[in-house]
């Protein structure tokens, strides 16, 4: 009998047995990870009203001195951050899902009445309104 070492196809691998095989399990026990400080996005939600838009985004835990609203050109910028509190005792996370970190969204805004947003900050919900330009409303045109 001939015994063959072989050199298993790291490439194969990775594509069969994707990493998050891997990670799975680690991720759940491993602390250094559950301690780090992540970037998150935001959830947000664009609504469109008869004469405005309104842009709704989920900010829990985040105070409103900690969120930045920006106007540039046609893009609307939203910055902030989510601190992570760190308390003297040291807690043991079994698994850690909360996302902290600075975060940043931008929208395209033009066409929009820029002059005239309204922001408003109520229990971690921003809310955005920017009004239609008088501009944009839409019309029939009749074909002669």
């Amino acid at each position: 009998m001939v015994l063959i070492k072989s050199k298993p196809d790291t490439k194969l691998n990775q594509r069969l047995f994707p990493q998050t095989f891997d990670s799975m399990f680690k991720d759940f026990f491993e602390e250094s990870r559950l301690s780090q400080s992540v970037n998150f996005i935001p959830q947000s939600d664009i609504v469109e009203k008869e004469d405005h838009f309104e842009i709704q985004m989920s900010l829990p835990g985040i105070k409103k001195e900690d969120v930045k609203i920006s106007l540039e050109g046609d893009l609307l910028s939203i910055e902030g951050e989510r601190k992570m509190e760190l308390k003297e005792e040291k807690e043991k996370f079994v698994r850690r899902e909360l996302s902290y970190g600075k975060f940043s969204r931008s929208f395209n805004v033009s066409k929009l009445d820029t002059a005239n947003i309204e922001a408003k900050f109520e229990h971690g919900l921003l809310n955005i309104s920017i009004p239609k330009s008088k501009i944009e409303k839409s019309s029939q045109i009749e074909i002669k």
